[in-house]
């Protein structure tokens, strides 16, 4: 149990000075894979031991790595480009509609002349829902798992989605642009925190999460840590650095405090 606030400690990735020195790599460059590698030797094991998992639950884990990086980053694609009209064409109306405010909470999210407070709501919808409810799935936890197993199959999911996702953006975004330090913050603190949130909203997340009948309830058992999601991403975009510091430093702290309310309500403390 104890192990599990250490994570909290990659929030001082911030504390690293910004470099001038111009753009780390070129385009056609494949040092990301190779620095995607580099994070992956990180967290994998860091997983297996901050979740005391055995040799059996970590060929499980594995398997979360793939659903996390291909699972989650296909879902989250999925949700944002179909169409409110065909989701409730396919998937009933409830469905259609909540498509239709993702899209409509992605046309305003980068809009500075909005309140703050309005920022906030709109990325938690369509970036901390769709984020956090992906990993979540991806994770395909069960209800015979233990809690702590499940956590860790989270954990792993989010570790393999926040992968994918950066090597996305270091081609998309950072190749002859980026310095070495948006590196290191995407491939080290950002992988980081998608593993802790991934794991926090599998243990949000109710264990007839499968039920499509029930859509609902597993949406309002993750709003917590697709708020926490939305609010970090929103103060990152109205660059409010400090507090979204401290919005990461709550939400790593979350994953241990859970964990632990939940083992002891079910007697596996």
């Amino acid at each position: 149990m104890k192990r599990l606030w250490i994570p909290v400690l990659l929030c001082l990735v911030y504390a690293i000075p910004k470099s001038h020195a111009g753009p780390l790599l070129e385009p056609s460059s494949l040092w990301p894979f190779g620095f995607a590698l580099i994070s992956l030797g990180i967290f994998v094991p860091l997983g297996w031991w901050l979740f005391r998992l055995d040799p059996d639950a970590r060929v499980m884990s594995l398997s979360r790595l793939g659903f996390g990086s291909i699972g989650g980053v296909v879902a989250v694609y999925f949700i944002y480009g179909i169409g409110p009209g065909l989701a409730g064409t396919l998937f009933g109306a409830p469905v259609g509609v909540g498509i239709g405010v993702i899209q409509v909470a992605r046309l305003v999210q980068d809009l500075n002349s909005l309140p703050l407070w309005v920022t906030i709501i709109a990325y938690s919808v369509s970036v901390g829902l769709v984020e956090e409810g992906s990993k979540a799935v991806a994770a395909r936890p069960e209800c015979f798992h233990a809690v702590q197993v499940r956590a860790a199959l989270g954990f792993m999911a989010g570790i393999g989605f926040g992968l994918a996702e950066a090597l996305i953006y270091s081609y998309r975004n950072y190749a002859g642009t980026a310095d070495w330090t948006a590196y290191v913050v995407r491939y080290l603190l950002c992988v980081g925190s998608h593993g802790v949130m991934s794991s926090v909203a599998v243990l949000l997340l109710p264990e007839d999460w499968w039920d499509f009948d029930r859509l609902w309830i597993a949406v309002l058992r993750l709003l917590p840590i697709a708020f926490l999601h939305g609010t970090y991403d929103a103060l990152l975009q109205r660059n409010l650095t400090g507090w979204a510091i401290v919005t990461d430093v709550v939400t790593f702290a979350a994953l241990p405090l859970i964990l632990w309310w939940q083992q002891e309500q079910l007697g596996e403390a």
